[in-house]
């Protein structure tokens, strides 16, 4: 519970945060780039990818512990799929290893939502895994949060 109420402030900070040094559009329309504003916590601005990471981390956030009760259902959210057009910060990142991992974590997620109840520990540590995996390889920035994600065995 303190954990989902620790991620939901952080994501009202940074909202509140990139709002506050929003800069008027020369012909008041906003455009994409517009709403992906540099912040003090995105310092090479927000992509659609980076974005992405940070509903990604609230949806596995939220389903901690559902995962630990055993009491996964449902489907995978739709908005995961959009990981393979989700623009990055740095596009020289994206390359097709990367959509192999991405297809990885998504097969995992789906997993998670149906395994039997007393294999979905394991099954959501598999999905943190994947994250773990990826970011490794590609933006190491978040490792130590992801490495608090897993649940213990």
């Amino acid at each position: 519970m303190a954990n989902k109420i620790l991620s939901l402030l952080l994501l009202l900070f940074v909202f509140i945060a990139c709002n506050e040094n929003k800069k008027e559009s020369v012909n008041d329309e906003p455009t994409k780039s517009d709403s992906l504003k540099t912040c003090s916590m995105n310092p090479n601005g927000q992509s659609e990818l980076a974005e992405l990471m940070r509903q990604m981390q609230g949806h596995i956030n939220s389903i901690r512990d559902a995962a630990i009760a055993g009491k996964m259902s449902g489907e995978m959210p739709e908005f995961l799929n959009t990981i393979h057009t989700a623009k990055p910060t740095d596009s020289t990142m994206v390359d097709n290893e990367f959509d192999s991992r991405a297809d990885e974590y998504l097969a995992a997620v789906k997993d998670l939502y149906h395994r039997y109840p007393e294999s979905q520990k394991i099954a959501f540590n598999t999905v943190v895994s994947k994250c773990q995996s990826c970011h490794e390889h590609y933006c190491p920035g978040p490792l130590v949060v992801i490495k608090k994600m897993y649940i213990p065995l």
